[in-house]
């Protein structure tokens, strides 16, 4: 069986709540007896702790996909203590897809989702909007999938309402969201069709 690892923040951690449809559940109904599916999220993260846990918690598992989920908390306003500036935020990206890509896996970058700055001080969605285009930016240059969240959020009526539990985090439906943009882009890279199904022959 594949292993894929899905390496982000709380958004992340999150994903495996039944109760809000958690990305990283769907994904492991999705896979059942295909691939399992393991949860690295760690709240309040942001690329530059990500580049150093890198090895420590995903590329030990020695993963066959990593699901990189990693921009929201570094896009907040300047002066915030998670604020990373969006230069060395690409940075930390394309250093992690570089070793992502050594260690023999395939990546899907996902990008930060969009923010109701009316209900998150922190955040502002200009900010959001830059990083957002820069992940995807990347994933261009690099060959490299993107599931993209801030779009797919957007085409939602009244999206901060209902795809957002409180401004940042996703509801339910925010969750279905991306796991709709994230089944496409796992599948640009490995077909869910032709994955070998764990069992006996005809079984």
């Amino acid at each position: 069986m594949k292993k894929i690892v899905c390496f982000g923040d709380s958004i992340t951690e999150m994903g495996h709540v039944i109760e809000l449809r958690g990305y990283v559940a769907q994904l492991a109904d999705r896979y059942a007896r295909k691939a399992d599916v393991l949860t690295r999220g760690f709240s309040g993260y942001t690329s530059r702790e990500a580049v150093q846990l890198l090895d420590e918690a995903v590329l030990k598992e020695n993963p066959d996909i990593v699901v990189l989920f990693f921009g929201a908390n570094d896009s907040v306003v300047p002066g915030q203590i998670q604020h990373v500036p969006l230069e060395e935020y690409q940075k930390h990206l394309k250093t992690m897809a570089s070793r992502i890509a050594t260690a023999g896996a395939w990546l899907v970058l996902v990008t930060p989702p969009p923010v109701d700055e009316a209900r998150v001080k922190s955040r502002k969605l200009e900010n959001t909007t830059a990083y957002a285009h820069a992940c995807l930016k990347i994933g261009q240059q690099m060959n490299v999938p993107v599931a993209n969240l801030f779009d797919e959020i957007q085409w939602v009526a009244d999206w901060k309402k209902k795809c957002l539990s409180d401004g940042l985090h996703l509801s339910a439906e925010g969750m279905d969201c991306l796991y709709a943009c994230l089944a496409k882009a796992l599948d640009s890279i490995c077909p869910f069709h032709q994955m070998e199904r764990l069992g006996l022959k005809g079984m």
